[in-house]
């Protein structure tokens, strides 16, 4: 799948609403795929308790369910359906579910196309190692 095929099918799943006072969903759309080669889609939840979660974390939820942690690229579009980037949530999330997604690809960009890796996100990671034992501190 292209990244213009992965924009259309991020688009096509946006169906912002309220679910009720306290609920609304579908603002924001992600669409994952995996190192499998299977793409995963998923849309913001917003609870006013602030128990919501955003699109990619859903989408990523639906590929660990499936049995994969690894992301090759990710595209996330917003309510007007341009790309967006992910929250620092969502990029601690992902680098947490596998070590190989600091290499995963976003779309940042539609015109002209941009991706940038994870990694660049995330230039300093929280956790440092010990080099006398290995252990995080």
């Amino acid at each position: 799948m292209t990244y213009e095929e992965m924009l259309a099918l991020a688009r096509s799943k946006l169906n912002p609403r309220a679910y009720g006072r306290f609920f609304s969903a579908g603002f924001v759309s992600a669409v994952i795929e995996g190192a499998n080669g299977k793409y995963y889609t998923g849309v913001n939840l917003d609870l006013a308790c602030g128990l919501g979660f955003c699109a990619e974390r859903n989408a990523a939820s639906t590929m660990v369910t499936d049995g994969e942690t690894a992301v090759r690229r990710i595209v996330c579009v917003g309510e007007d359906g341009q790309p967006m980037t992910p929250c620092g949530c969502c990029r601690e999330f992902l680098l947490q579910l596998s070590p190989e997604n600091a290499a995963a690809e976003f779309l940042v960009s539609e015109r002209p196309l941009r991706v940038k890796r994870l990694s660049e996100f995330l230039p300093d990671p929280w956790q440092k190692e010990n080099p006398t034992d290995g252990a995080n501190s």
